[in-house]
């Protein structure tokens, strides 16, 4: 690109826009910007490439303004006291039942801007060199960085872009418009190639919520870009069948448009087999997945480079080994057998962690991002059986409130927590169950059965049906809970627990009163997560949800209490969720949860323990509020005495 064009391209971004940030200025947050330092360096393994011709050298595998690590830019210097690391080594985690591994998924999700630990707030442009927003929030331009390469050596351009956005929009491969961040009226956006290194997504509404979107790991950089040279050679529009039938008939694929979505990955996968040949922007890359575990080796074109130079991640590879029995990693946890575990470890376990410190284990106490298990109430249940009592009892608030203050939220932090959360629900915190007796009578059910339980508002024997999946063993502690208190105020319960296939049949068909399962509350607010939704998790109100998304073809017209939900949800869209009018649109949003009981909370916000590798530098400090600080910037960790 001349130096004439890439001026044109810039003034170009900083004219649709009020708001444009690059790594040569003070960013939003008042914080300084790190310079490109004069000399890189980079891993042993890597040089020993280098050397033998095997890779170019570090100068031609990054780009000409790597994004720059130090104090303050992944982690909240409140939160790490972050210094420069070694180079080498390898960080071993754990994996149940070849599922998942949720340390790598984090570790190989890099989103498209930057923001410290789990904020979406003024993000750093990351795997863009700089970007603007339009004052109506509807307009989003970005550059990317010069330079910038897949693993594989292909330089990243709006190529890339334009190849996404053709396929969300393929219904031959994705039926229905595939983009995870369609504006609220449903519309996808258009997106405007400038060159080869910038280009704009323009929505037809205001839409600053795009911008947690781009800061979140959860869709991460695969939002807006998917390596088109690689996909191509699996499409049948740019690749002859003759080439794309052997590689389906050696993998066991029917169709070409199967294949491309197959190829076609965010980070969720691709530590896994069929994605070890995916290129990627991630800091390691798949190099071996078998029955026992996977092995990421560091990608040799990644784009971040600490302060002093140091290409990163510091550390080589990773290595997942499975393991069919969870005691049994609990075991290897104790006994130093991994360096970094966040999704195994549980706070029953926090004795024999600190007893075992001697085989070089550390632990942190932190918050998580999930909360405990929370009831949801399916407000679509029976809504289209005509004098329904369970459509009775959703209209009318005062059952849902009678069912919080029946909880014992103290209890349940005491019982299953051992006293370590903190009370700090969405519904009432109190428990008050003289209250809830009164609220129930109120709600037309004063009348009893010869046992003692109360009857529907109909005059009909009712029982409060919860399911929920095996999933993990709170969800059964808690769902025992639920039913105890409740049947203390009356309310005849049952609880079960289904497997997980069963459980999700149960919600799809709409045939569930009642769940429990986790939230990730702790991130709603910076958009990271909104699992709150009624199509999510609990699926609240899936039928109303899917009447408001098909515009009356499908589902259940909503009631007026939804609508307002609705309204409240979109009006959150608007702006960046953690700008001061996002704020007040999402206290709105919760505000509505507070008076509306679809989901019942039975304590407050979790706190969990990491285990860790004492010799592992940049580990978050205690008291740090989510509990994916290790992984979640994993390619800064790294070990003292290499």
């Amino acid at each position: 690109m001349t130096k004439y064009v890439r001026l044109l391209a810039a003034l170009t971004l900083l004219v649709v826009g009020t708001t444009a940030w690059s790594q040569w200025a003070m960013d939003p947050t008042g914080k300084q910007k790190y310079a490109v330092p004069a000399t890189f360096k980079e891993s042993p393994l890597l040089a020993a490439r280098v050397a033998t011709g095997e890779l170019p050298p570090i100068e031609d595998r990054i780009p000409a303004e790597p994004f720059i690590v130090g104090p303050g830019v992944l982690n909240s210097e409140q939160w790490l006291d972050w210094e420069p690391g070694k180079l080498g080594g390898t960080i071993r985690v754990p994996n149940l039942n070849n599922s998942g591994v949720h340390e790598i998924y984090l570790a190989l999700g890099m989103s498209i801007l930057r923001a410290p630990d789990q904020s979406t707030k003024d993000p750093l442009p990351a795997i863009v060199s700089e970007y603007s927003i339009s004052d109506d929030f509807k307009e989003f331009c970005f550059t990317i960085r010069d330079g910038l390469r897949w693993s594989d050596g292909h330089l990243v351009t709006t190529e890339d872009v334009r190849m996404t956005f053709e396929l969300y929009g393929d219904e031959r491969i994705y039926p229905t418009y595939y983009f995870r961040a369609v504006s609220p009226d449903g519309t996808p956006p258009t997106v405007t190639i400038i060159d080869d290194l910038s280009f704009c997504v323009e929505f037809n509404v205001p839409y600053g919520f795009f911008l947690a979107n781009l800061a979140s790991w959860i869709p991460d950089y695969t939002l807006l870009f998917r390596p088109a040279h690689f996909i191509k050679q699996f499409h049948a529009d740019y690749t002859d069948m003759d080439k794309i039938q052997p590689i389906l008939d050696e993998l066991e694929i029917e169709t070409w448009e199967q294949l491309v979505q197959q190829k076609d990955m965010q980070h969720w996968e691709l530590h896994r087999a069929h994605g070890l040949d995916v290129p990627s922007l991630a800091p390691w890359v798949g190099i071996e997945a078998t029955s026992t575990g996977y092995t990421l080796e560091r990608n040799a074109y990644y784009w971040k480079v600490d302060v002093e130079g140091s290409q990163l991640p510091y550390v080589d590879y990773i290595v997942a080994e499975n393991s069919a029995d969870l005691e049994a990693i609990k075991l290897n946890t104790a006994a130093g057998e991994y360096d970094v575990v966040t999704s195994y470890a549980q706070l029953k376990e926090l004795p024999i962690y600190l007893q075992n410190a001697d085989k070089g284990i550390g632990t942190v106490l932190h918050g998580s991002i999930n909360n405990p298990p929370v009831l949801f109430l399916n407000q679509d249940f029976e809504y289209d059986v005509e004098g329904s009592a369970w459509q009775m009892l959703m209209n009318d608030k005062r059952f849902g409130k009678a069912l919080a203050l029946a909880v014992d939220k103290d209890d349940v932090n005491e019982n299953v927590y051992f006293g370590q959360y903190k009370l700090d629900t969405i519904t009432d915190r109190e428990y008050d169950p003289a209250q809830s007796n009164q609220l129930l009578d109120a709600a037309g059910m004063d009348e009893r059965d010869a046992d003692g339980f109360r009857l529907g508002p109909d005059g009909n024997p009712f029982t409060l049906d919860i399911i929920t999946a095996n999933v993990s063993p709170d969800f059964l502690l808690v769902g025992e809970l639920f039913k105890q208190y409740f049947e203390e105020v009356g309310v005849r319960t049952s609880f079960a627990v289904l497997g997980n296939q069963i459980w999700g049949q149960r919600q799809a068909a709409n045939e569930h009163m009642a769940t429990v399962h986790w939230s990730d509350r702790p991130i709603w607010a910076p958009g990271i997560s909104e699992d709150f939704g009624p199509y999510a998790k609990g699926d609240w109100a899936a039928q109303s949800w899917a009447y408001y998304q098909s515009d009356g073809e499908t589902g259940r017209k909503p009631p007026p209490y939804m609508e307002e939900y609705i309204e409240l949800w979109e009006a959150w869209k608007v702006y960046p969720p953690q700008s001061p009018r996002g704020e007040a649109a999402f206290a709105d949003l919760m505000d509505w949860f507070s008076r509306n009981y679809v989901s019942i909370w039975p304590t407050g916000s979790m706190t969990v323990p990491t285990v860790y590798n004492i010799d592992l530098g940049n580990v978050i400090k205690e008291g740090y509020p989510f509990d994916r600080a290790l992984d979640y910037g994993m390619e800064q960790l790294f070990y003292r005495n290499m």
